[in-house]
């Protein structure tokens, strides 16, 4: 069995699949028009993808990681627990056609960049060898555990413009070079035979730990994520036992993952120790019952009903229910101002060189707006909405146009141009696997922050990592002269 790494998926092909799917929602009850509409996006979405160059691009790979939780998940789940696609949706036909005009100009916006010639990316000509990568891997891996463990353990607020605050912008991708690094060596190394062996496991469990010591979902899933990104695009074929391991591993994140991320998040971020925090991780694999289930509180089930602890961790990759919220939200609360996003231009600017820069709005400020379940002074935890419903939120369906059209024309341009492929080297694959928590509810903020901001810190990232192997090589490789 391989993991699936498509590179292109056939229009036709997909069409037939989306119709048999739409065939079955009628029959369950969905509105026809919803359901074409939900249609017209993912086929929109496909095809930037394939324009994009797929998985093997950072631009591609940002197009059906945009797309799984706005549309294909939840619609899939409905389908499979019997539930009509616009189940419990507020304004089920705005929140379609939302949907499809988004991913209409995000294709747009791909044949757009697609059509014109470019030079070759920037991180094409970043060369790395196999011991500096393996050098390279556990630097990074040391570097994000030392301030993960730091950010876990901080007792106080944290300050912006603060070292940690500063710091704490490369664990994720850190942590992501880490795993794909150690991988991509370990299958070069063996031709393709083994994608496994102590120091990856050793890696990705070391990886792993801070997730589970901040009950963050996103924390457990990435490495595993990253890993996964690598050994796709290397085409391996698992044997019987690696089959084995995968389905335990999926057995593990769909029985524990979700309800523990949810039920025991705020007691286990709250715990001040480290102690107290593993305390409490074992009490929630001993006793799970002992924890508040806020996955059977109304607002858990208010896309699936009742048969939310069927969908489990499914719908915690759903945002579909969160656009039609936001929407309502702008139909009676208005728009927000673009004044309130474009302060991530000036993000460029360091705290410490200017502490009141001004802030952008936050997904926690749009979560108060849709109508979230959150406490009146809860203003730290962040919300996932889908992008279609964050562009529409800037001025109803013009300002989503011309909103989305802009925002992916750059976009995409500069990741052309600076990310490489993921067929000429590793760095590519990197960039994909650190974007798919992102991209299902990126806003014209977080575009920007991911063009500029990330970006920069992945280029500094690399050059400060190729500085430290070079002189790991050097003090390893060659020989030093002594006097006689």
């Amino acid at each position: 069995m391989r993991v699936p790494f498509p590179k292109h998926i056939p229009i036709g092909f997909l069409l037939l699949v989306l119709t048999l799917v739409l065939c079955i929602q009628l029959v369950q009850g969905t509105d026809p028009v919803f359901a074409t509409l939900m249609l017209v996006a993912q086929v929109c979405a496909m095809t930037a993808f394939n324009l994009m160059g797929g998985m093997t691009h950072m631009a591609g790979a940002f197009c059906l990681f945009a797309m799984l939780p706005a549309v294909t998940v939840p619609e899939l789940a409905h389908v499979f627990l019997g539930q009509p696609g616009d189940f419990n949706l507020i304004h089920p036909l705005t929140t379609a056609a939302v949907c499809a005009v988004f991913f209409g100009c995000v294709m747009v916006a791909a044949w757009a960049v697609s059509s014109m010639s470019h030079p070759a990316p920037l991180l094409d000509h970043v060369r790395f060898s196999l011991f500096e990568l393996r050098t390279i891997s556990v630097f990074a891996c040391a570097a994000a555990l030392s301030i993960l463990i730091r950010m876990i353990t901080f007792q106080e607020a944290l300050q912006d413009g603060s070292l940690l605050a500063a710091l704490n912008h490369f664990s994720p991708i850190l942590i992501a070079i880490s795993v794909m690094m150690a991988t991509y060596v370990r299958i070069t190394l063996t031709r393709g035979a083994s994608v496994m062996n102590g120091f990856v496991a050793f890696l990705l469990i070391l990886a792993i730990v801070p997730g589970v010591l901040s009950a963050s979902k996103e924390g457990m899933l990435m490495p595993l994520l990253c890993w996964i990104v690598v050994v796709a695009s290397s085409n391996h074929r698992f044997s019987g036992l690696g089959i084995l391991g995968l389905a335990t591993v999926l057995f593990v994140v769909w029985a524990f993952v979700f309800p523990f991320s949810q039920n025991a998040r705020f007691s286990v971020r709250s715990a001040g120790k480290l102690s107290e925090k593993v305390e409490l991780i074992m009490e929630f694999i001993r006793n799970p019952s002992h924890f508040p289930g806020s996955t059977d509180s109304e607002a858990a089930s208010r896309e699936f009903g009742s048969a939310t602890s069927k969908a489990n961790i499914v719908g915690r990759y759903s945002v579909l229910p969160s656009i039609g919220m936001l929407i309502d939200a702008d139909e009676k609360l208005g728009y927000t101002s673009i004044n309130r996003y474009t302060p991530v231009l000036l993000s460029v600017v360091p705290h410490a060189l200017w502490p009141n820069r001004p802030a952008p709005i936050t997904s926690n400020e749009l979560g108060h707006k849709a109508g979230f379940p959150m406490g009146t002074g809860d203003t730290t935890t962040g919300i996932a909405i889908g992008s279609p419903a964050l562009f529409f939120d800037l001025g109803g369906w013009f300002a989503l146009i011309i909103y989305t059209l802009f925002c992916f024309l750059i976009f995409f341009l500069v990741t052309v141009r600076v990310v490489s492929s993921s067929q000429t080297g590793i760095w590519g694959l990197v960039a994909v696997g650190t974007e798919g928590n992102i991209a299902g509810n990126a806003s014209p903020a977080d575009m920007f922050s991911m063009v500029f901001t990330f970006l920069v810190v992945f280029i500094v990232t690399i050059g400060v990592l190729k500085i430290i192997s070079n002189i790991a090589e050097a003090m390893l490789s060659r020989p030093i002269a002594t006097r006689a």
